[in-house]
């Protein structure tokens, strides 16, 4: 009971309730994948053994903690997706098994990615000799890298968006309220709008000379994803609000 009372007022949201009360095997596959995923994302590299070793090691982990925070958002969003639904239907399993595919597969490009942006940037201010290893040597070469981190985002918005899309269809099944269903829907169109953000992201890098600055429109995320809110979330939370 006390279990249950400290989970209500800390861990639950305040505008929905949880379905995923249980974890289930699904989500014990989840963990154990995304844990690898976190591993080879932070062990990737030889073990340093010299001072140049520890230096580079240690101007290296920006990068590696920007693309761990990428992941663990992706954990945070699928954590949040089975508590709030606890669906686990056979679509579900098989857009699940998809994602954990695309988790384990892009985890090395991912901090390859950022590793050599980075590297790339560090060159500009000249003390690339600390990451030289890293390949990326020219703008154009960083503007692909750009690309590739576009179509890896949109891919994972891609599966994301079909696993809400589905807790939609199974509205009367969860007996989901008004707010709730504003949530979902919000999620659908966020996720949908990440996917064309991430593609327009991936063509700008890629096909103009605007190349690697292009990483700064994945910010337009969050600006998309409050109108977003504020078009389906708000109007249901003020007019709940309202009512006597």
């Amino acid at each position: 009971m006390i279990r249950q009372s400290l989970t209500e007022q800390l861990d639950h949201d305040p505008d929905f309730h949880w379905r995923g009360t249980q974890v289930t095997r699904i989500e014990n596959l989840s963990d154990i994948v995304f844990a690898l995923a976190f591993s080879m994302m932070v062990t990737a590299s030889n073990t340093p053994f010299t001072f140049e070793g520890i230096k580079t090691y240690l101007v290296s982990l920006p990068p590696i903690a920007i693309a761990f925070g990428f992941m663990l958002g992706t954990w945070n969003r699928h954590f949040l997706f089975f508590r709030r639904y606890g669906l686990a239907d056979n679509n579900i399993v098989w857009l699940n098994a998809m994602l954990l595919l695309t988790i384990l597969s892009i985890a090395l490009p991912m901090r390859f990615i950022f590793e050599s942006l980075y590297a790339w940037i560090l060159g500009l201010f000249g003390i690339s000799e600390v990451m030289e290893n890293i390949g990326v040597q020219s703008y154009r070469e960083a503007g692909e890298i750009i690309a590739y981190f576009g179509v890896i985002y949109a891919v994972l918005n891609v599966i994301q968006a079909q696993m809400y899309a589905r807790a939609l269809v199974k509205t009367n099944v969860l007996q989901l309220n008004e707010l709730e269903r504003a949530y979902t829907v919000s999620a659908v169109w966020a996720s949908r709008s990440a996917v064309a953000l991430g593609l327009v992201t991936a063509a700008i890098a890629y096909f103009t000379v605007v190349g690697p600055f292009a990483g700064f429109l994945i910010n337009l995320t969050a600006l998309g994803n409050w109108l977003i809110d504020r078009s389906v979330i708000t109007p249901v939370r003020e007019r709940a609000m309202a009512d006597p």
